[in-house]
């Protein structure tokens, strides 16, 4: 069982194009009202109630999004981390105390009678790899939108799931405000940190006792670097449909960029530092002799790898300021 990656069941693919969202019969007055929208996911278009009042998100972090429009779901996912309501730190706020149903689990998956025992009027799961039987037996209890055909399954960046979750709820407006204002701050930070444009950027992380893995262009975490500027490397941009892929040992060496992450979080930080310190060809690669390497590991990793639009503030504060003295800045 990999430590960190398949636990939370990451299998981020290609990109795709940006998701058409056909709204029918709609209006949005940019404060939540709406006489309902069809929206498209990957099993066709969904009909989805005007104003809906309870939403149950089985997405792994959708709720955050659906927080953020100003929406309490009655209902979510516990993808990891053993945080109260499964909600984090930089989102738990917004529940105002409301104590949403715990719908399904990364070990479990949805548990469908817990679905329908909260009682929804729409149910949300962007970022997933929710199954067309899945999406039938949700479709049966209310109005489904699951992830977006243009991308792989727990492929949806942020900007579209904001769009498309904005959509659903009739919040269409706010929601492109949300996405601005966020994509406003990677502008403004990358702009801070000139010595980010062009660096060749790896994420890493350990899969198992003696086995090592990378992540792929398309992983939330990938994304996050290379939205301030970064670049992948050949080791990286080979890496297509999926998020990750293990390397052995003697692969180490092509783990060789200007800036090289370990992702650690969930309590493995001294798994990796004590296999790292056991595996004599890493610490002859350049970046590791010449200090340009991180190990993330902390709250500051954890809002990188959710990458909503409530947890990427909270990373932005925290994660370029430590990577930049790594840079010579």
């Amino acid at each position: 069982m990999a430590y960190s990656v398949s636990r939370r069941g990451f299998l981020i693919g290609s990109s795709g194009v940006l998701l058409a969202l056909a709204t029918a019969c709609s209006s949005d007055d940019g404060a939540g009202g709406s006489t309902g929208a069809t929206v498209a996911d990957k099993y066709g278009e969904t009909v989805v109630p005007a104003d809906p009042q309870r939403v149950v998100s089985v997405g792994y972090n959708d709720q955050d999004a659906i927080l953020a429009l100003g929406v309490v779901p009655v209902g979510v996912f516990d993808w990891y981390g053993d945080q109260p309501d499964a909600t984090w730190p930089w989102a738990h706020d917004l529940l105002g105390g409301a104590q949403p149903a715990i719908v399904g689990t990364a070990s479990s998956g949805i548990q469908m009678e817990k679905v329908a025992a909260a009682a929804p009027d729409l149910i949300l799961g962007t970022y997933s790899g929710v199954t067309q039987s899945q999406h039938d037996k949700l479709s049966a209890l209310a109005p489904t939108v699951t992830q977006p055909a243009d991308f792989e399954d727990y492929g949806v960046p942020w900007q579209e799931q904001t769009r498309i979750i904005g959509t659903a709820l009739g919040k269409s407006d706010k929601a492109e405000e949300l996405v601005t204002s966020v994509q406003q701050q990677f502008t403004d930070v990358a702009a801070a940190h000139p010595e980010f444009a062009g660096k060749t950027v790896i994420v890493g992380a350990l899969k198992a006792p003696g086995e090592f893995g990378v992540y792929g262009p398309e992983d939330p975490k990938v994304r996050f670097f290379t939205e301030l500027g970064f670049v992948n490397p050949p080791v990286t941009q080979q890496i297509t449909g999926t998020n990750f892929a293990p390397i052995s040992t003697e692969q180490l060496t092509l783990a060789e960029a200007d800036l090289l992450v370990w992702y650690a979080g969930g309590g493995f930080g001294d798994k990796l530092r004590a296999e790292l310190a056991n595996t004599p060809v890493y610490a002859e690669l350049p970046a590791v002799k010449e200090g340009r390497v991180i190990i993330l590991e902390d709250e500051a990793a954890e809002a990188m790898t959710w990458s909503t639009v409530l947890s990427l503030p909270y990373a932005l504060e925290n994660i370029p300021p430590r990577i930049a003295p790594l840079l010579g800045a």
